[in-house]
């Protein structure tokens, strides 16, 4: 069992936008950060229409402005903890990206194989945020809930979202 560890007392790095801070605390507002995040709530609040489709398999998802609203499409066929996080980034895409652009296709795993658009890689940081938030996850783990499946499951997300997640946090995983 992987258990869980502060490395060092840091703050997580911030996101490059404060609009993150923003749309948080209309979340918190409304009563929609509990844990887990429900995503589909969250969707529904932001006006976005979501679709469960299936796609390539290679396909996570995608946010595209049609029919006069945003529509968020997600790999009917993926394990619903990486739709939840699909569903996270393309919420991501609209708020912090929906300006400067009508349409993202996500492939999955873009992270892994070292996407060089600056887009994903702040719209995977937010869907991380969004779906763990900071003061939440340490108060989980100053709770007892130390093992990393445990918090991954508590959390409504893959331990390898987990992982990434800590590891931003400063948490180290043995």
């Amino acid at each position: 069992m992987a258990v869980v560890q502060l490395k060092q007392n840091r703050p997580a790095p911030p996101l490059s936008r404060q609009t993150f801070v923003e749309l948080q605390t209309r979340l918190r507002n409304k009563g929609l950060v509990q844990i887990p995040l429900d995503v589909e709530q969250i969707a529904e609040f932001l006006g976005l229409e979501l679709l469960y489709e299936i796609m390539d398999k290679d396909m996570s998802g995608y946010l595209e402005f049609k029919g006069g609203r945003w529509v968020i499409g997600v790999n009917a066929l993926h394990h619903p903890s990486r739709q939840r996080f699909t569903v996270a980034h393309e919420i991501a895409h609209f708020w912090l990206h929906g300006d400067s652009c009508s349409q993202f296709r996500d492939k999955t795993f873009a992270r892994r194989t070292g996407d060089a658009d600056p887009n994903e890689r702040e719209a995977d940081a937010f869907a991380a945020a969004l779906l763990m938030p900071e003061d939440l996850l340490r108060e989980a783990i100053s709770d007892g809930c130390q093992s990393l499946q445990a918090l991954a499951e508590k959390f409504g997300v893959s331990a390898l979202a987990m992982r990434f997640r800590l590891g931003e946090l400063g948490y180290g995983v043995k």
